[in-house]
């Protein structure tokens, strides 16, 4: 899991997005809310790790990413910007879903 590239947890990303209408779970929404995040600070170059340890490890269903990116205060006082922990579908748990909601 710690091998995951940029590019691959972009593709990971992009086909994670799942059309409104296939929506079947309560949790769907903030899932891909939390999957447009990441795209778009991955496809911005932040920094990020795959976590492989402790009690969000990634597994065979859902990777785990921390990603570091600036924000308000890193621009106006040299602030140490802030960390946010996205979880995304492995491209097994998408195979499985086969276009539906994966969540």
């Amino acid at each position: 899991m710690s091998d995951l590239t940029r590019e691959a947890l972009i593709d990971i990303c992009e086909r994670a997005v799942v059309p409104h209408e296939k929506w079947r779970d309560r949790d769907t929404p903030s899932a891909q809310e939390g999957v447009g995040k990441a795209w778009a600070f991955l496809r911005a170059g932040c920094d990020y790790t795959v976590l492989t340890e402790g009690s969000l490890a990634s597994d065979e269903r859902t990777i785990w990413i921390k990603v570091h990116h600036d924000d308000f205060g890193t621009r106006d006082w040299g602030g140490p910007g802030e960390t946010e922990t996205f979880y995304l579908p492995t491209y097994s748990r998408l195979e499985s879903a086969a276009g539906r909601d994966w969540y």
